[in-house]
């Protein structure tokens, strides 16, 4: 099977994603930023199929050269960890980072007089939710759950992704990282390319409605809402064409997510 690396190994997608290639028989370099913090490692190395076949290295996201080791011998790379200096409460943030992350990474192939150094593929995700491996409740979990936790700071982010978008994209974790593994066994077909990864189309309204009509024990907080009645689709098609397959709806994502708050505490 593959070796692969996953930066940023111990967070909430990165982790997932580990799992899953655990599962597949892949051999896993993942990096951690300091390799003594068990609450980090532990967890990881606590993965089934992890003693045999999980390797952690420890780097810096702003050391290019500190993750030489773990790429090292690596098929495939997934570049999960997030370039964030260093606002993690703030979504326009997180945007940004990821945007120019990837343009570095593209600047590898701007030199037309060579081959392409390696082949890039992007999955822009939605707001990813329904279940979690971590101890604690990721960002975009806090964000989707907002109405019910009434946090304003994550509120105003899930208003924001309405204004931005006319609509509130979900995808269930899992889906999420099938897909990232799809691309990498269907890397001849999805080479360099870019990839819309959501699985629904709501808006604010239809989140807080089924939030009210599936878990009426819980008390909806903030019920403020933004663009009441648009609902923007876009084309996601791209990646069902080349024969992915979605397994979770809206209802799972939203529902997951009010099961991951309940047990880690925030509901």
């Amino acid at each position: 099977m593959s070796r692969v690396c996953v930066t940023g190994a111990a967070g909430y997608i990165a982790s997932w994603l580990v799992k899953k290639l655990l599962d597949r028989g892949c051999t896993v370099h993942g990096t951690v930023r300091n390799l003594g913090d068990e609450t980090k490692t532990g967890l990881l190395r606590g993965l089934p199929g992890a003693a045999e076949r999980l390797v952690l290295f420890e780097a810096d996201i702003y050391d290019a050269a500190s993750f030489e080791p773990a790429i090292q011998g690596c098929e495939f790379v997934f570049l999960v960890a997030t370039p964030l200096q260093h606002n993690s409460g703030s979504s326009k943030a997180y945007v940004s980072s990821k945007t120019i992350s990837e343009e570095e990474l593209l600047k590898y192939n701007d030199d037309f007089s060579k081959d392409r150094a390696f082949d890039v593929v992007v999955l822009l995700c939605g707001l990813v939710g329904g279940d979690i491996l971590l101890p604690h409740i990721s960002g975009s979990i806090h964000v989707m759950l907002s109405p019910l936790t009434g946090v304003k700071l994550h509120h105003n982010s899930l208003k924001s992704l309405q204004t931005l978008l006319g609509s509130i994209p979900l995808v269930h974790i899992n889906d999420v990282c099938e897909a990232h593994i799809f691309c990498m066994e269907r890397s001849f077909d999805v080479a360099g390319g870019r990839y819309l990864c959501t699985t629904a189309h709501t808006n604010m309204h239809d989140v807080l409605e089924h939030y009210a009509g599936k878990h009426p024990e819980l008390e909806i907080v903030d019920k403020e809402v933004v663009g009441e009645g648009v609902r923007v689709h876009v084309n996601t098609n791209k990646l069902v064409e080349l024969g992915f397959k979605y397994k979770y709806g809206a209802k799972e994502v939203l529902d997951g997510s009010v099961d991951c708050g309940k047990r880690l505490g925030v509901l």
